[in-house]
């Protein structure tokens, strides 16, 4: 007596069963969605590292020196904004060369948004410059005049409700 037990069950096509279509749908789920995590790395790239600690440190005190050049001068500013124009007065401190002081304005978490402006002397002690660009929100702006003598940095939020003075922060 022998039993065969060889129990072949035609099912019908591999089309319709379900865990073909499974892994063929887990695969392509896998390939999207690197496409997309690899299209987002190439339209917002990280900003660098820097990877010199000791030359970066050395410009930072270069950076502090310059700070208490201007504390030493008695530099003091006033910032305002008037249609658009960025207004820089010399509240005290002001150089007897007037040269054109340069203004870089940084974002806190945009890199791409960071620009700087050229404020060249008007008249009567004031500088006077037009914004490149919308500048709402928050920022650090860096003074320094033409020759790098001195800086003075500052933080705020735009657009500015009222005259801003800046002192150095020595």
């Amino acid at each position: 007596m022998s039993m065969n037990t060889n129990h072949t069950k035609n099912t019908g096509p591999w089309y319709k069963h379900f865990w073909p279509w499974y892994l063929v749908f887990m695969k392509l789920a896998v390939i999207t969605a690197i496409t997309i995590t690899v299209i987002l790395i190439k339209k917002n790239p990280t900003a660098m590292v820097i990877d010199d600690y000791y030359n970066e440190g050395r410009a930072i005190n270069f950076q502090l020196d310059r700070e208490q050049r201007a504390a030493d001068l008695g530099i003091e500013l006033q910032v305002s904004i008037e249609n658009d124009m960025f207004i820089l007065k010399f509240a005290s401190g002001e150089p007897e060369q007037r040269t054109a002081v340069r203004v870089m304005f940084y974002h806190p978490t945009l890199d791409d948004r960071d620009f700087d402006i050229l404020v060249p002397h008007a008249s009567n002690g004031v500088y006077r410059a037009e914004f490149p660009e919308d500048v709402s929100g928050h920022w650090r702006m860096d003074f320094e005049p033409y020759n790098r003598e001195w800086r003075i940095s500052k933080s705020t939020t735009f657009p500015l409700r009222k005259e801003l003075n800046i002192t150095p922060d020595v």
